[in-house]
C-alpha cells in the first residue's frame, strides 16, 4: 500500500522491495533502581553509540512503559481529538503563560524551506505539573507551570500514569548516552535545574477527511531540538527518517516498542558526534494516527557546550555554547503561530478552513 501527498510517495514497500528497518536496542540495563555497572549496560552503550554514530535514530525495547499504559493514553486522545473545535480550543496553548495546551491545524510550521502552509495536524502540548510554589515558576522561569489537560473524567489519570512511565523510557536512554559518550551513567540527569520533558500527544488526521495542500504534511520536514527523543504510536506508520546519505526510509514501529532520536543540542555536546537527522510525518489516506514523542531538553539555564570525552587530542570544538532554554524558546517562536505574527497571519486562512 502507498501513501502519496505532494512529491512525497511513503509506504511499506518501495517497487516491491521492503523498506530498511531501525535497529533495536534493549535499554533494560539502564531501568532506575538497578545496578548499571555490568557487561550488560556496556554492551548497551556501545550498540546505542554505533546507531546514534551511522543513522540517529533506533527503535528501543525493555523501556518501562506497559503497553496498557499507552492504549490507555491513545484512546483518551481519540475521545479528545473527536470533540468540536470549540471544546479543544478551551485549552489552546496561546492561553497559557508556559507554552502548554491544545494546538490547532496549520498554527504551527516545522518546516522551515517550506511555509506554504501549516502542519496538518493537532496536538496537546504538557509537561511536569509545576505549582505556583515552584521555584522555577517563583523565578519566572519560561516553560514552567502549570499543565491544561482536558477536561475529560479519565484524562488526567491516564496522562499521568503515561507520563511517569515515559520519563522512565527518557531516564533509561539518557543513562546509555552517557556511558556511550564516556561520562558517568547519572551525567546528564545530574546537570543543575530540573530536565524540561515536554510531552506532546498528536493527532493526525486522515488524507480523505482533510487533504493536504500541494507540499503539505502533517509533520514538515525538521530535526528535534533538545537531546533526545522518546515516541511511541499507534503502529499506523507515516514517519520518515532522512538517513546520512540523504535517502528517505519508513518507520514501523513493532509492538512494545519506541523510536528514539537525537536532538540538535547533542551535535553541540558531542562535537558532531551525533548528529540529529530530519523527518516528517505523511497523513496515512484512510485512518487517522496518533502518536506520543517525549522530548528531552536539558535544564533551562544549562550551558550547552562540547563534552571533553569528545574532544580529541588538538582537536577544537565546532560550535559556540549555547544555554538550552532560549535555543528552546528560539525554536518555538520560529513555528508556532501563537508566538509569530507572521506565521499567525499567513496560516490564519488555511486554519479557519479547518474549523
Amino acid at each position: 500500500m502507498m501513501f502519496t501527498t505532494g512529491r512525497c510517495v511513503v509506504g511499506r514497500t518501495i517497487h516491491g522491495v521492503p523498506t530498511p528497518s531501525l535497529p533495536t536496542v534493549d535499554v533494560a540495563a539502564f531501568a532506575s533502581g538497578i545496578d548499571h555497572d555490568t557487561p550488560a549496560a556496556a554492551v548497551t552503550a556501545e550498540q546505542i553509540d554505533t546507531v546514534f554514530r551511522e543513522l540517529g535514530f533506533l527503535l528501543v525495547s525493555g523501556h518501562g512503559i506497559e503497553r496498557e499504559v499507552k492504549e490507555r493514553m491513545l484512546d483518551q486522545l481519540r475521545v479528545f481529538f473527536a470533540l468540536p473545535i470549540e471544546q479543544k480550543d478551551a485549552i489552546a496553548i496561546g492561553r497559557s503563560n508556559c507554552h502548554r495546551g491544545y494546538v490547532a491545524f496549520a498554527t504551527e510550521t516545522l518546516d522551515d524551506a517550506n511555509t506554504l502552509a501549516g502542519d496538518l495536524k493537532e496536538t496537546i502540548d504538557s509537561g511536569p505539573e509545576h505549582g505556583p510554589d515552584h521555584p522555577e515558576v517563583v523565578a519566572g522561569t519560561p516553560l514552567h507551570g502549570p499543565n491544561q489537560l482536558p477536561d475529560l473524567p479519565e484524562f488526567r489519570e491516564a496522562w499521568q500514569e503515561y507520563f511517569f512511565q515515559a520519563v522512565e523510557a527518557a531516564l533509561r536512554v539518557q543513562r546509555g548516552v552517557a556511558v556511550a559518550l564516556g561520562l558517568p551513567v547519572d551525567y546528564l540527569l545530574e546537570l543543575p535545574g530540573e530536565t524540561l520533558y515536554h510531552f506532546r500527544m498528536i493527532h493526525y488526521p486522515p488524507q480523505h477527511r482533510l487533504p493536504p495542500a500541494e507540499g503539505q504534511l502533517g509533520c514538515g520536514v525538521h530535526t528535534d531540538y533538545g537531546s533526545v527523543t522518546v515516541l511511541a504510536d499507534d503502529g499506523v506508520g507515516g514517519l520518515q527518517v532522512m538517513r546520512r546519505d540523504g535517502t528517505w526510509i519508513d518507520v514501523q514501529v513493532p509492538d512494545d516498542h519506541l523510536v528514539v532520536n537525537l536532538g540538535d543540542l547533542m551535535a553541540i555536546w558531542t562535537n558532531d558526534r551525533y548528529v540529529s537527522n530530519p523527518h516528517r510525518v505523511v497523513n496515512p489516506p484512510d485512518v487517522d494516527r496518533y502518536s506520543m514523542p517525549l522530548f528531552v531538553t536539558p535544564p533551562f539555564h544549562a550551558r550547552i557546550e562540547c563534552l571533553e570525552t569528545c574532544l580529541s587530542p588538538g582537536e577544537t570544538p565546532r560550535y559556540e555554547p549555547m544555554v538550552a532554554g532560549p535555543y528552546l524558546l528560539s525554536r518555538f517562536d520560529n513555528t508556532h503561530s501563537y508566538r509569530n505574527e507572521i506565521l499567525d497571519t499567513h496560516n490564519r486562512e488555511v486554519t479557519d478552513a479547518y474549523r
